[in-house]
């Protein structure tokens, strides 16, 4: 289902949203829902609020430190002291 939004400041500000989900509320502070920015030329992730420049780069640093799901559990272990 689509709602067509015929209000320009509306418009103006949700087309302002970019890279992360935003809660719309009524004037009473009611949640009405949540909105999450189309993809956009260069994002094409905006929930991250990562362009894909910036995802590119960081994918590619050689200085990263990647580790599996198995060391980030195991870290978290030690951390709490049970093995």
């Amino acid at each position: 289902m689509s709602v067509t939004i015929n209000d320009p400041a509306a418009v103006s500000t949700l087309a302002s949203v970019t890279g992360v989900e935003v809660e719309i509320r009524g004037p009473d502070g009611q949640l009405l829902g949540r909105f999450t920015p189309a993809p956009r030329p260069g994002m094409s992730f905006p929930e991250l609020g990562v362009t894909d420049e910036e995802m590119e780069r960081r994918l590619n640093d050689p200085n990263a430190k990647w580790v599996t799901g198995d060391e980030v559990m195991a870290r978290l272990r030690s951390l709490r002291g049970t093995h």
